[in-house]
């Protein structure tokens, strides 16, 4: 818990309503312990470089140039109104690629020209890193005939002096002009394509026919449409589902073993016992009827002895007799 309210500090640096209220000891705690690197926001720049600021590129697309209307991207500052989207744990290339882009100058961001030139030809692959539902993409029907970019710089908008949260999420002050107004066939396009070696030399390949590759594009179609981080999610939420149903199947098998085992153990028990019912001795039938038979057969050896000692004393009598009469 204490790790959790230490790791609370730097979150808070964006709110400063939020940071204020924390207890001074857990930041003086935060303090002590940052530079050993204990608890942090693990993961790519996980702080924002640069002072004044957001950098940010809003590119602007039009069919006469004239009319210009903004290309948002699903995850980075943009719309004005939109609020910073929670994309953990996809890391969106591009959006990121973009913010590294305004930190410089055109020049230092090759594939930025890359991307104009595409977005100019309408290529769907290109319009669904931006928008995966190519229908919020503001040219989805048909690609625009101009496109140019601006840098701006972003910040997070304040609460009111009333204490209310303003509409809006962002505020922004246009900066410079990031890439000058372009179209198919500009020479300012078709020069930087050139230096940078990105214009088409060979037609595309035939996509292939072999069963991964059907497999992967049967994927991906059945994906498109569906946010990243959405989809993300719903595959560890799928995975963590498996392991719980695997991990439940396990302890259905783990019970069911444990009771055919003391079934066993007491059909073993039941088998070494003799059958029948115990008297109030306790004794078995079988036990009681050895006992009774051994003890009919002490009575009958006695009455056997009995008989042959009556036997010798009868004649020891009769010889008595016999004595008696001869003396007479």
């Amino acid at each position: 818990m204490s790790a959790v309210q230490i790791n609370s500090v730097p979150f808070t640096y964006i709110e400063y309503d939020s940071n204020a209220r924390l207890w001074p000891g857990v930041r003086r705690a935060h303090d002590l312990v940052d530079r050993y690197q204990l608890v942090g926001s693990y993961g790519l720049f996980r702080r924002m470089t640069g002072v004044g600021g957001r950098p940010e590129v809003v590119i602007e697309g039009s069919s006469d140039a004239i009319s210009w209307t903004e290309i948002e991207f699903m995850y980075k500052p943009g719309n004005l109104s939109a609020p910073p989207a929670a994309v953990t744990p996809h890391q969106p290339r591009l959006d990121w690629q973009m913010w590294f882009a305004a930190l410089g100058d055109q020049s230092q961001a090759p594939w930025f020209t890359s991307l104009m030139h595409r977005l100019l030809q309408g290529k769907r692959d290109v319009i669904e890193l931006i928008q995966t539902d190519v229908s919020q993409y503001p040219f989805h029907q048909q690609p625009p005939a101009y496109l140019r970019a601006h840098r701006y710089r972003y910040w997070f908008t304040q609460p009111k002096a009333d204490g209310s949260s303003p509409q809006r999420w962002w505020r922004r002050v246009y900066v410079e002009e990031f890439y000058p107004t372009v179209h198919l066939g500009n020479t300012f396009l078709e020069s930087m394509l050139s230096q940078y070696g990105l214009k088409d030399k060979s037609p595309p390949r035939r996509p292939s026919n072999a069963t991964v590759a059907q497999a992967v594009r049967w994927v991906r179609s059945q994906a498109r449409g569906v946010p990243t981080h959405t989809l993300i999610w719903t595959l560890i939420a799928c995975s963590a589902t498996l392991c719980l149903l695997q991990g439940l199947q396990h302890r259905n098998d783990h019970q069911e073993k444990n009771a055919l085992t003391e079934e066993a153990a007491v059909n073993k028990d039941t088998e070494e016992v003799p059958e029948g019912p115990v008297d109030h001795s306790g004794k078995p039938d079988k036990q009681q009827t050895t006992e009774k038979e051994e003890e009919e057969e002490e009575e009958e050896e006695d009455d056997d002895v009995e008989g042959s000692e009556e036997e010798m004393e009868g004649k020891r009598e009769e010889k008595d007799t016999v004595d008696d009469d001869e003396e007479d």
